[in-house]
């Protein structure tokens, strides 16, 4: 990640990301995570998500590469209060009747941050961790920490099947990421399963 190059993210079918939350103290963007289309397995199985698909330059020109998955935080506050960053699965993935997708786990690793200023989030989970339902500590910015713009990435180019090179299709599939999903067999049927990843930022201090 290089935040003093801008870049616009895509969506993994092709379409603009939701607006981020506003405000001095803000979640700017997080990726969309894509597993591409898999075949049915008689076996447990992990499936690998896609990298984050750059779709435009800066001033506008259609490009094509990836990038790590990421989230972007920015506090403009000015008051060197602090702040934290969780995320949460809103429920287990389920298709589109409700039916879900027992015993899936969905995990992150590798994590790591880049910014504008020299005073980071004191701390960054970079353990490979289970994204649940409970809300799992990201980033945390003490008093004095945090200000300006940062990412918070999964991995690096060479963690992803496409290597910073252009994007996998939606219906392609990758054998390598920092980002899985882990199906247990039995459990799923041909269809799509979805969930929803809540990320929270508040202006409590972490550390």
């Amino acid at each position: 990640m290089d935040p003093s190059v801008p870049v616009v993210p895509t969506n993994p079918d092709g379409t603009d990301p939701t607006p981020g939350t506003g405000g001095a103290l803000s979640i700017d963007f997080a990726s969309s995570l894509s597993f591409g289309t898999q075949k049915i397995s008689s076996n447990d199985a992990t499936y690998y998500a896609h990298a984050q698909w750059i779709s435009k330059d800066k001033d506008g020109n259609a490009v094509d590469f990836t990038r790590p998955n990421y989230v972007q935080v920015t506090d403009n506050r000015g008051t060197w209060d602090g702040w934290t960053l969780t995320v949460a699965e809103k429920e287990q993935f389920q298709d589109d009747s409700g039916d879900e997708l027992k015993g899936a786990e969905l995990s992150f690793s590798k994590g790591y941050v880049d910014g504008t200023t020299s005073a980071p989030p004191g701390y960054i989970n970079t353990a490979s961790f289970t994204i649940g339902t409970a809300a799992s500590k990201i980033l945390g910015a003490a008093a004095n920490q945090g200000m300006g713009t940062w990412f918070y990435a999964l991995g690096g180019n060479l963690d992803y099947q496409e290597s910073g090179g252009a994007h996998l299709g939606n219906e392609e599939v990758s054998t390598t990421s920092p980002i899985t999903l882990k199906v247990v067999a039995g459990t799923n049927k041909a269809t799509a399963y979805t969930t929803q990843l809540n990320w929270s930022l508040t202006n409590a201090p972490g550390n």
